[in-house]
């Protein structure tokens, strides 16, 4: 059996972004799409990324070079299959990205990651709302496996983090997606009938309230934060 990983620590294969330069970088919706398809499907161009975000290819490609820049993409080999024509093929650098709050002090940074943090819930809103438009094509098992739900919590800085790190130890217990995983069932691959799930975890203090004495020192913080982004 695997040793259980720490869900505070970044995975193996994350990047861990943690200067204003790296976070400015992610805070475009175009970007993190990109990045987020490259991740999810494999690689691709930006003529093909085109076609998935109804985007023209010059600018695809102009984000590409942007996230190549900053060490978030790189160049992909053509497929052997002579699919790859002319084009240039692009890859994600890393599975995952991994985020830390920022010093309170570095300004710069701080300001760099709360935009980052809104592009972020920006791009999530509208995959969710993606998923409510393709819903009605899908499978009824699917519709009804599906949540979206809430609960109101009381809880100190302490039970957040571990509320937060049982979360995604019971995320750890399933199976990861791999876009070069194409094994079959019938050899160690996932069943015929599995799909592409995404899981996010959202735990914050609720908006509006007083926040506690110290809540400003960082003393109660690790700052880690982590997501497939």
């Amino acid at each position: 059996m695997p040793t259980p990983r720490d869900p505070a620590a970044p995975p193996d294969d994350a990047v861990v972004v943690t200067e204003a330069a790296q976070l400015r970088a992610l805070a475009h919706p175009l970007r993190l799409r990109l990045l987020g398809l490259l991740r999810l499907e494999g690689p691709s161009t930006a003529s093909r990324l085109a076609g998935r975000t109804g985007e023209s290819s010059g600018l695809t490609s102009y984000h590409l070079r942007q996230l190549a820049a900053s060490g978030f993409v790189a160049d992909a080999p053509a497929p052997g299959d002579g699919a790859g024509g002319r084009e240039r093929w692009w890859r994600a650098a890393h599975r995952y990205t991994w985020t830390s709050s920022p010093p309170p002090q570095d300004l710069e940074a701080v300001a760099a990651a709360e935009d980052f943090e809104r592009v972020v819930v920006g791009v999530y809103a509208e995959s969710t709302l993606a998923w409510l438009q393709a819903r009605p094509s899908w499978p009824q098992p699917y519709v009804e496996a599906a949540s979206s739900s809430d609960v109101s919590l009381r809880l100190t800085a302490a039970e957040m983090t571990s509320l937060r790190d049982e979360l995604f130890e019971v995320v750890e217990r399933y199976r990861r997606h791999d876009p070069d995983d194409r094994a079959p069932a019938a050899d160690g691959g996932p069943p015929d009938d599995a799909v592409v799930v995404t899981a996010r975890l959202q735990v914050h203090p609720e908006p509006g309230q007083t926040p506690p004495p110290g809540a400003h020192d960082g003393t109660d913080d690790d700052g880690t934060k982590g997501g497939d982004r």
